[in-house]
């Protein structure tokens, strides 16, 4: 199933509960943004909309309604888009790197480490682990060349996102307001954190193709902005 257009991306973003089941909602930020987007809509045609209750009631002031083409670009590039497809594709990467790790290292597989990429394109490790560890774990993900093209690519359609997001006035409701930009970036997403949590046995639908649960992924990344980095652009 295919997304075709933005109202999709609405429901999609609302209506996460219902999809997931066990999911909590999606983040308020998003939800702020996809009730703004509402508001400006025609939604008597789409039932995933018309019904959900969470849409209908919001206040919605001037200065922060998303224009829909920017709400569009924001969409299909951060939550639903680019961004998710790049991780997506990593995902099979990752597990098959995890897998030999706990065949080879099961202590190290289970300690609390995670890893990014840096503004030259290296896969970088953190996390409560000793230097050796560290070494080792950067020379093994980054013989991982597959891994690393990928990865690579995440803080370019990142900061085009959160460009798309910010819009002419330079502010923003979502992931936009936070302060990320490829030196930092290493700093505030956890790539491994993303991939663990948006692991999923499904492979049903779109929303969780190749095992990739697309609505985990937006919970995730923006509960990860909120936690580790600066507000800085917002209204």
């Amino acid at each position: 199933m295919k997304i075709a257009n933005s109202a999709i991306n609405q429901a999609q973003l609302s209506t996460t509960k219902q999809v997931t089941d066990s999911k909590q909602p999606i983040t308020e930020e998003l939800n702020t943004a996809a009730k703004q987007q509402h508001a400006q809509s025609d939604i008597s045609n789409e039932p995933a909309l018309a019904n959900n209750q969470n849409l209908h009631n919001v206040e919605v002031t001037s200065v922060s309604v998303y224009e829909p083409d920017r709400f569009a670009k924001v969409s299909q590039t951060l939550y639903f888009g680019e961004l998710p497809s790049l991780f997506r594709d990593m995902q099979s990467h990752y597990q098959d790197f995890m897998s030999e790790l706990q065949k080879s290292d099961p202590q190290l597989a289970k300690q609390d480490w995670g890893f990014s990429v840096d503004e030259g394109g290296q896969l970088v490790v953190n996390g409560p682990i000793s230097d050796e560890s560290k070494a080792f774990l950067e020379e093994k993900l980054n013989e991982n060349t597959e891994l690393v093209e990928l990865a690579k690519q995440v803080p370019d359609v990142m900061m085009k996102g959160l460009a798309y997001d910010r819009g002419a006035d330079g502010k923003a409701n979502a992931w936009g307001k936070y302060d990320v930009n490829t030196e930092n970036l290493k700093d505030i997403l956890d790539f491994r954190e993303v991939l663990d949590s948006t692991y999923i046995e499904r492979d049903d639908i779109s929303y969780f193709k190749d095992n990739f649960n697309t609505f985990e992924f937006a919970e995730n990344v923006a509960s990860q902005l909120k936690r580790k980095a600066e507000v800085k652009f917002s209204y």
